[in-house]
């Protein structure tokens, strides 16, 4: 698997997780970089554990053992032993990270907006020993461009004028008032952002797309 491969397959996954985890999809691939070396560690390839992840009692999955380098906090490197979590296949992998991330000293991880605090935060939550984690984390980010991920789940949502609210306009006036095209083509790209198929411009259509507008729900497509 290139490089690319591996970014885009990590990256599709962080995106299909995000709805539900809120994890930055950047956060994701940059660990999953580093942790793994692009895929090539014998973790990675033996145990499909990209992240480092390591295994306790109950986590509900097997295990293998490995030399790990930790760092203390005056900078010194010793090596341990430790059990590492073992998945069958690497769906399962990124899966387990998921799960890893539901440990309540993780929580403050979710809804992060910036990459650069999500980098910051997942260090001090006590997720790797090495002190310069945090710009490992971002260099990779900003490096290869994994912020780009990121702009698919934060989707810009539309600011609607107060001066329209209880008053009956058109999607089309509203959309004209805010200086977004407004034709047909684009009223499309933004009934399909905000999970509306088929649009077609009825006035059902528009009426959804216009409720959500109100309520300062529309995603600018």
């Amino acid at each position: 698997m290139t490089n690319s491969e591996f970014i885009k397959k990590i990256g599709n996954a962080a995106v299909k997780y995000y709805d539900k985890y809120k994890i930055l999809p950047s956060l994701t691939i940059a660990q999953a970089i580093l942790e793994s070396n692009w895929g090539n560690s014998g973790l990675s390839k033996d145990c499909h554990n990209y992240f480092g992840m390591k295994w306790v009692e109950g986590c509900g999955c097997d295990y293998k053992e490995y030399s790990t380098r930790e760092q203390r906090t005056n900078g010194i490197y010793y090596t341990v032993k430790a059990r590492f979590r073992k998945y069958p296949n690497l769906e399962q992998g990124i899966k387990g990270y998921y799960d890893f991330l539901q440990y309540p000293r993780y929580k403050n991880l979710k809804g992060v907006t910036d990459y650069k605090e999500a980098c910051k935060l997942i260090r001090l939550d006590g997720w790797a020993t090495d002190l310069n984690y945090t710009n490992k984390l971002i260099k990779l980010i900003e490096v290869y461009k994994l912020h780009e991920y990121d702009n698919k789940v934060l989707k810009p949502k539309v600011k609607y004028y107060k001066k329209y609210n209880g008053k009956s306009v058109s999607l089309v006036d509203a959309l004209k008032s805010l200086k977004i095209g407004s034709s047909m083509n684009n009223r499309k790209k933004i009934a399909k952002a905000n999970g509306i198929k088929n649009y077609k411009g009825s006035a059902t259509d528009n009426m959804k797309l216009l409720e959500l507008l109100k309520k300062g729900k529309l995603i600018k497509g």
